[in-house]
């Protein structure tokens, strides 16, 4: 598989894309020094599996990336990547659609974790979320939640991965996305952990 990663720091960018190299199932390492760049490249390269990009660059800056791909590629993930390991900064990407984010300070084996969960159709959401002061409750009811968006839910209640939710629902992968997509829509949130909370709490699962 291919992977874009996307920084404005050459030493960084060819480091990251040296710990890529190492993983077997990556076929090739695509660079972009900034966002526009890296538009460019995935609108050329539909093969893509993964967007590595950097928070803030000059230009085109990360989060722009997100938010572009989110409506031009919604299959294709964005691991966000920064030296900032600020709460709000976490929120703001993962509320922009990125698939995760991981701290540069991260060691090699948790960047590839992060990718892998990712790549899964799953959210990484650093510990350090954890540890970071409540944010104010999300105000989605899921009233308008469709029967098959309630068993998708309840799936994701107990943990299950989009390919699991996919085999136990009899259906394809690509469409729990879309109704997982549409759940954090209903829900008003950015992520499992939120979705799961918020489900318990107005009782929309047993």
């Amino acid at each position: 598989m291919k992977i874009l990663v996307v920084d404005d720091h050459p030493m960084f960018r060819e480091g990251l894309a040296s710990v890529l190299r190492q993983w077997p199932a990556v076929s090739g390492v695509l660079q972009a020094s900034d966002g526009e760049v890296a538009l460019s490249l995935a609108a050329a390269q539909p093969d893509l599996a993964a967007v590595i990009a950097d928070l803030r660059m000059a230009g085109t800056g990360g989060l722009a990336v997100v938010t572009h791909l989110r409506r031009q590629r919604p299959d294709l993930p964005v691991l966000v990547l920064s030296s900032s390991e600020e709460p709000d900064d976490v929120r703001r990407a993962l509320a922009a659609g990125a698939a995760g984010y991981c701290p540069k300070s991260a060691a090699p084996a948790t960047l590839l974790a992060a990718l892998q969960l990712v790549l899964a159709g799953e959210v990484y959401v650093p510990p350090l979320m954890a540890l970071a002061p409540p944010t104010p409750a999300p105000t989605g009811d899921g009233s308008g939640l469709t029967p098959r968006q309630r068993e998708v839910l309840q799936q994701l209640c107990q943990g299950q991965t989009n390919k699991q939710i996919a085999r136990n629902l009899a259906m394809q992968e690509k469409t729990v996305k879309g109704h997982v997509s549409a759940i954090f829509k209903a829900l008003n949130v950015v992520h499992r952990l939120q979705a799961v909370e918020v489900a318990r709490n107005a009782g929309l699962v047993s």
